[in-house]
């Protein structure tokens, strides 16, 4: 299983003291969900979010955060303690599905994944897609684009994104549908951060941006295509230490409301994919922004 990363290992000692006394309470408790069900959770999530971790402890009768030494024997030590009837797996299990399945012929499997797992009659998955938050933020986009037009000629808008042309499409179309006005600018950035890119739109004053590219390339982007007067909007599963200080808003996952959707479907009797929810958070209150200038 994957290790903590070593930027979130040097960060650890400033929170280790209170995210023990946080997570020690939720291993192995009783915590009223699923009849018969087991949350697992990867130190990672619990890490990056304690919250994501007791979040998957409120659908389960039981949850276990599992250490960074020996998770996976860890994992499979809870599993056969327990036996469970359905089983809640964080992003960083999934990998274990097929193995989990083969060993037990009743176990159900619920998971949320980054990318749709193998299917199978007892597994549920609820799955996190960059398209679906690139719809969020181009509504959210285009409700300070209107904000912004109100007092001059319309802003430029634009968004930079690493996965491609569903969710170009995406953001495109909330931000028509929710009354834009004009239309984005979207530059795809598949190939990682691109200084020819960065420029081009820096001599755009761009006004509104949205940027969804991998986490160790969002402040490089943020600095370099945009200035401070821009309202940023940016995609990032779990923010870490809180939102993004030099973002105005994050796209991030709605563990609680997918979690709900997973049980739904769990309690239906039924199998497949539901689709993750994303949700806007602001991260600071809304700043004067950079005039327009009229007849841009």
């Amino acid at each position: 299983m994957r290790q903590v990363p070593g930027s979130v290992e040097r960060r650890r000692s400033a929170r280790s003291l209170r995210l023990s006394a946080t997570l020690s309470a939720a291993l192995a408790c009783s915590c009223g969900g699923l009849a018969g069900s087991l949350a697992v959770v990867d130190p990672v999530l619990a890490y990056l979010s304690p919250a994501a971790a007791e979040a998957f402890g409120s659908y389960a009768e039981a949850l276990v955060v599992l250490p960074d030494e020996g998770a996976s024997a860890a994992l499979y030590a809870a599993i056969d303690t327990r036996a469970p009837a359905t089983l809640f797996l964080s992003p960083l299990l999934a990998s274990e599905i097929p193995y989990i399945l083969a060993r037990d012929g009743s176990t159900r499997v619920a998971c949320v994944a980054i990318t749709a797992p193998t299917p199978d009659p007892r597994l549920c998955a609820a799955v996190f897609s960059p398209a679906d938050a690139a719809s969020v933020a181009g509504a959210m986009a285009a409700e300070e684009a209107i904000r912004l037009a109100r007092n001059a000629s319309p802003p430029v808008v634009a968004a930079v994104l690493s996965s491609g042309d569903e969710a170009r499409e995406a953001f495109v179309a909330a931000y028509a549908a929710a009354g834009g006005p004009g239309e984005p600018v979207v530059e795809l950035a598949e190939g990682g951060f691109s200084k020819a890119i960065a420029e081009r739109l820096r001599t755009m004053d761009v006004r509104v941006a949205y940027v969804s590219v991998p986490p160790d390339q969002t402040a490089r982007w943020l600095e370099s295509a945009f200035d401070g007067y821009a309202f940023r909007i940016v995609a990032e599963a779990f923010p870490a230490d809180g939102l993004r200080p030099s973002a105005d808003a994050t796209i991030a996952w709605d563990l609680d409301a997918t979690l709900a959707d997973l049980a739904g479907l769990l309690r239906s009797g039924g199998s497949g994919n539901v689709p993750g929810r994303w949700k806007a958070e602001p991260s600071r209150p809304r700043r004067a922004n950079k005039p327009v200038e009229v007849g841009r």
